[in-house]
């Protein structure tokens, strides 16, 4: 795939199209748990966790995980990734 960046041609390999997909999801997946954050933890624990990084990154692989394993649908697999990493997220 040939993409341009900066005005220069460049040519992605199958392998590199691959990671900057994955890169993507990634990016949208965290995007949406911090989005949904409000909807899905108490009022006392959303302001302990709106900023926290580890706790993001750990929604963020559960739903995923949740996604590819156990074949819920994304507002399911979103609800249950942010109360279980609440859960498993120390402050």
């Amino acid at each position: 795939m040939e993409i341009y960046r900066e005005g220069k041609k460049i040519i992605l390999t199958e392998q590199e199209l691959f990671l900057a997909y994955e890169e993507q999801e990634n990016i949208y997946d965290m995007e949406n748990v911090r989005e949904n954050m409000g909807t899905y933890l108490t009022k006392e624990q959303y302001p302990k966790f709106k900023g926290n990084k580890k706790f993001i990154e750990k929604a963020t692989f559960l739903l995923r995980t949740y996604l590819d394993k156990n074949n819920m649908t994304y507002e399911h697999a979103i609800a249950e990734a942010i109360k279980d990493a609440a859960e498993s997220v120390k402050i």
